[in-house]
């Protein structure tokens, strides 16, 4: 993992170099999951200096069975129903292709996706474990 955690006694703190980092991949995948993905475009476009890439509900024709699709001549997200609008996983999924377009000419390889969007997700679930643990402590 690229975060470390460490532990005094019941307290948890996050290491002081990448807790920013964490933090803004948690608040990523909260925007995201709080109906608020057009906001979570905007950040993570702002954080890798990419132009923001749009983001419609339905499915190009070829693509018509999958949950959702990065189409590079339009710089768009395609999602197959507004159910997906709100999953972080396939955003930022569907954003690593995005990224990968502006990068370089491979246009990103599917594992290297699925790892960026389990990134951001992991992060979520360590700020949302240390947010759970901080208020346990605060109640005794």
């Amino acid at each position: 993992m690229f975060w470390q955690l460490y532990e005094f006694g019941a307290e948890h703190a996050l290491s002081n170099v990448l807790t920013a980092d964490l933090l803004f991949k948690a608040k990523v995948v909260s925007l995201i999951l709080s109906k608020d993905t057009e906001k979570a475009l905007e950040l993570l476009s702002q954080r890798y200096r990419v132009a923001k890439p749009k983001l419609k509900v339905g499915m190009p024709k070829r693509y018509s069975k999958k949950l959702a699709c990065y189409v590079a001549k339009k710089q768009t997200i395609h999602i197959s129903g507004r159910g997906a609008l709100h999953n972080p996983h396939v955003i930022l999924h569907e954003f690593y292709h995005h990224l990968r377009n502006f990068t370089d000419a491979q246009k990103g390889i599917e594992k290297y996706a699925e790892k960026f969007s389990e990134n951001y997700l992991e992060a979520y679930r360590i700020i949302a474990a240390s947010y759970d643990s901080t208020m346990k402590i605060e109640k005794k």
